[in-house]
Order: structure tokens, then C-alpha cells, then sequence
């Protein structure tokens, strides 16, 4: 199975850790310092268990810069792109997320898209309708 992970921070490079360890991952990001650094092996965070993974374990890891390609080849799409709350107007920046389900949906529409990013309650009813497809889910956390 291939999978492309949007973002490097915290939760996509973790996510994308654990993944390579059983499915062909590839790590996209806008950074390309971060991209090289996790190409080599070496953790672009300061996170115990992705250094050691990086360390000792056989991942199918790969990092890029080029979005378009990696979600072309996807099978699932985890998007775990930043999203900003603004306090003083009660609003979350998607924007980062939207411009990944527009790249995914114009390269690769049978691609499953995960929101793994944090976004308001009712917004992956609402990217659907927008984007007029029923691949988007949200990742649910256990209580």
C-alpha cells in the first residue's frame, strides 16, 4: 500500500514513522532542509522514539518536496497540515489542508484523504460538500 503523508511536524512524521514500517511512505513537506534530514535517516523534531525508529528500524521512508507526485502514486493521504485557531475571531485557518485536498483531488481523485490536522467540529462534512467527494475522514481518537 502507498501512502503519502501532508506535513512533517509532530503527528505527520509520527504517523508517517509508524506507517513505513509496513506500507511504502512517502513524507511530504515544504521545507527541504526537513526533507533531507529525514531522507537521511536523521530526525528534523526532537522526538525519542522517532530518533530510535530512524535509528534501528527498516522503513519505507521517503521524503519530498514534489506533492503532486506523491499523491499521483497514494492510496491514502494522511493530511497532517498546520491549522491556526484565532482566538479573537473564533475561526481555524484550513487553508493548508484545503490546498492538500485540491492538489490530492486533481492529481489522484480515488485517493482516501485522513484529516489527521485539527479542525472545527462539522468541517469534514463540509470540505465533502465542497469538494463534491466522500473521500475525506477524520482520524477519531479513543476516549
Amino acid at each position: 500500500m502507498k501512502i503519502a503523508v501532508a506535513g512533517t511536524g509532530y503527528v505527520g512524521l509520527s504517523i508517517a514513522t509508524l506507517l513505513a514500517q509496513h506500507h511504502q511512505v512517502t513524507a511530504v513537506d515544504v521545507i527541504p532542509e526537513k526533507v533531507e534530514k529525514i531522507n537521511k535517516r536523521i530526525s528534523p523534531i526532537q522526538d525519542e522514539y522517532i530518533e530510535k525508529y530512524f535509528a534501528e528500524k527498516k522503513l519505507d521512508l521517503t521524503a519530498t518536496l514534489d506533492a503532486e507526485s506523491a499523491y499521483k502514486e497514494a492510496d491514502f493521504v494522511v493530511i497532517a497540515a498546520p491549522t491556526n485557531y484565532v482566538s479573537q475571531k473564533n475561526y481555524f485557518d484550513t487553508s493548508a489542508v484545503e490546498q492538500v485536498i485540491e492538489l490530492v483531488l486533481r492529481v489522484n481523485s480515488k485517493a482516501i484523504m485522513v484529516i489527521k490536522s485539527t479542525i472545527p467540529v462539522g468541517y469534514t462534512e463540509s470540505v465533502r460538500k465542497k469538494f463534491g467527494t466522500e473521500n475525506i475522514y477524520i482520524k477519531l481518537e479513543k476516549a
